[in-house]
């Protein structure tokens, strides 16, 4: 609720920093928290083994506990220290692929103190092509065609919005 408060109080977001990424990733994983069964429920390859949203969400939660006490402005930083968790933590195929996305994500990001949506999308398409990168053959219809498919989308609104808001 926190983070949904920040992002609709008034005006454009035009740059976001540590602080404001890490309610970003908060949000992120109170999503998750609720909505993992519906993930599970999607996993079909390379077998139905329906533990995907399991998977992500004990990835994403190892992430949360490197940054939760972590107060640092630095977007950079603070994404750099995420993507460290998502490593160490990853669980399953889903997890180690998102962590790759989370590195790519960092490295897009870069020792930015702030972010704008077109640095957003920049960080986006530097994700997807590491976890591409990292996978031997990848296969569209997983988490590489949403992470595609999501930088695909953040290029195309930073064509008609600055506002970060409209980017996410």
């Amino acid at each position: 609720r926190r983070a949904g408060h920040l992002l609709r109080r008034g005006g454009d977001l035009l740059t976001c920093d540590g602080h404001q990424l890490k309610l970003l990733f908060a949000a992120g994983l109170a999503w998750l928290r609720v909505n993992y069964e519906s993930v599970n429920a999607l996993n079909v390859f390379p077998i139905p083994d329906g533990d995907t949203g399991t998977n992500m969400l004990l990835t994403l939660q190892a992430a949360f506990k490197e940054i939760e006490g972590n107060d640092d402005a630095n977007a950079g930083k603070i994404a750099h220290a995420f993507a460290q968790g998502a490593l160490m933590g990853a669980r399953g195929n889903s997890g180690v692929i998102f962590s790759q996305i989370c590195r790519g994500f960092s490295r897009g990001i870069g020792d930015r103190p702030s972010f704008t949506a077109t640095d957003f999308a920049k960080a986006m398409r530097e994700a997807t092509e590491t976890a591409y990168r990292g996978v031997v053959k990848p296969v569209e219809g997983t988490i590489l065609t949403v992470s595609k498919d999501a930088a695909i989308a953040a290029e195309s609104a930073v064509q008609r919005h600055n506002d970060l808001r409209a980017v996410l």
